[in-house]
């Protein structure tokens, strides 16, 4: 009797024990459901590429058992311009929950900056920049970029950081730098990017000490060129995903997803070749299909020059081997004939709903990167079907390059009047000038921000008595 008692005990023990460790489980899952719950972890000691840092590997079932925009982890770091010149700014990443292309649970980060102080009466304003990654591998992502101590291999991603650093700390707002590609470097795909970027808002706005005022905080988007494809997307899914954010303006700049198919071919043995290579990289890490088709019907040194943007950043991958034929590389003929392809295409491409929030759109008739046909045919879509307020800058004497600096004013000043509750126009207005160059708005946007870039390079904080 006596060992039987025995035995018993140990079972009731044991039971009793993984009780409490289910329990310990439950707790801790309960507890990340709440962001003031959770420890604010220090900066790290040494700073390592997301493919080396456990911070972006939470488990499964902790992302599966979250919510869309829960944030999971927390931690300081040293933010940097170019990893060596560190800003004056408090600054944290958040790992959070968010959404993949086919419905599925996955977590990734975004990076929050805000000027140094007291949290001003009524919370501060939230700009969501989102920076043309271009790549797709993961050390490209802005949460490294932006890190003291990293290697700024993608020193064109480096240097857009000033713009919402100038632009929005400056100017007294919180700014989130989302990893809107995910954890797999989704370039190109929208749907993730723009799904990462409405919870990465979703998160930092549940996140006391960016000082915010939650779902009510006065939110702006803005992103070029590949920036736009997430910032883009999301004005257009925001109301059904996300509709419980204040969004009150989306900026896009030389946008990229408005015609896939019409920018993939013109690109093709072109001197921007290896932009198309990446994308279809991004697209092969997103969607197995892809993977499948390029490893099927591609040709071996075509599949090699794909495979090179898997480990390279868009400087470097937009360099390698420009005026390659990537059309031909397909042994089944034209690429974009194919049945998957054209229904990613499709997936991924801008029209697809009416933006529910104003936008402001610029794009440079001559762009040599992404055509402008596409860009005009998106905005008549946007109007004939009664859009909000949709402002149309079509400047004829610039370029996609010259674009980034032309159109920072206008796109500026814009945000900052939705952000300060002045209200868009209402309906379409569309301009075609010779250029912004000369207009006073412009001379008086370089002022204002150029001055204050320099003061965040040299250490000075910015933003801190607005």
């Amino acid at each position: 009797m006596s060992a039987r008692r025995g035995r018993r005990s140990l079972r009731i023990a044991a039971a009793a024990t993984a009780l409490g460790l289910l329990v310990s489980v439950s707790a801790q899952l309960t507890a990340a459901a709440d962001p003031a719950d959770l420890r604010i972890e220090p900066v790290p000691a040494l700073t390592l590429p997301p493919e080396l840092d456990e911070f972006y590997a939470p488990t499964a079932g902790v992302v599966a058992a979250a919510a869309p925009g829960q944030v999971l982890r927390v931690r300081a770091i040293a933010p940097a311009f170019f990893g060596l010149a560190h800003l004056n700014v408090d600054a944290w990443q958040l790992l959070y929950r968010t959404t993949n292309s086919f419905g599925e649970a996955i977590a990734t980060v975004t990076t929050v900056l805000k000027p140094r102080g007291a949290r001003p009466e009524g919370g501060r304003k939230l700009l969501s920049y989102q920076i043309a990654e271009d790549s797709a591998a993961q050390y490209c992502a802005p949460s490294y970029v932006i890190q003291a101590g990293s290697i700024p291999a993608d020193y064109v991603n480096a240097a857009e950081v000033l713009i919402p650093i100038a632009a929005g700390i400056g100017q007294g707002w919180t700014v989130v730098l989302p990893d809107y590609e995910g954890p797999n470097s989704a370039y190109g795909v929208s749907r993730i990017t723009a799904q990462a970027t409405l919870d990465g808002i979703r998160a930092v706005q549940s996140f006391e000490p960016a000082q915010l005022s939650g779902a009510a905080t006065p939110t702006a988007l803005w992103g070029y060129s590949g920036g736009t494809v997430p910032s883009s997307f999301a004005a257009e899914i925001a109301g059904e995903y996300a509709p419980e954010l204040n969004i009150v303006g989306v900026a896009a700049g030389g946008v990229a997803a408005a015609d896939w198919a019409g920018a993939l071919r013109h690109n093709n043995r072109g001197l921007y070749t290896g932009l198309l290579t990446g994308v279809i990289a991004g697209l092969m890490n997103e969607y197995p299909e892809v993977r499948r088709v390029v490893r099927e019907e591609v040709d071996p040194l075509g599949q090699f020059l794909i495979g090179t943007k898997f480990v390279l950043c868009h400087p470097m991958g937009t360099a390698l081997v420009p005026f390659y034929d990537i059309f031909a590389a397909f042994r089944g003929g034209d690429p974009l004939s194919h049945p998957v392809v054209q229904r990613v295409i499709a997936e991924n491409s801008l029209g697809q709903r009416t933006p529910s929030v104003p936008v402001y759109i610029y794009h440079a008739q001559n762009d040599e990167i992404l055509p402008g046909a596409g860009v005009d045919r998106l905005v008549e879509k946007y109007c004939a079907e009664n859009a909000p307020s949709v402002t149309y800058v079509r400047e004829l004497l610039a370029e996609h390059i010259s674009g980034v600096l032309t159109h920072l004013p206008g796109a500026f000043y814009w945000l900052r009047d939705r952000l300060d509750s002045v209200p868009a126009q209402p309906g379409c207005a569309i301009t075609s000038p010779a250029t912004v160059v000369t207009d006073p708005e412009f001379a008086q946007g370089l002022t204002e921000l150029v001055p204050t870039a320099v003061q965040a390079i040299v250490g000075q904080a910015i933003g801190a008595n607005r």
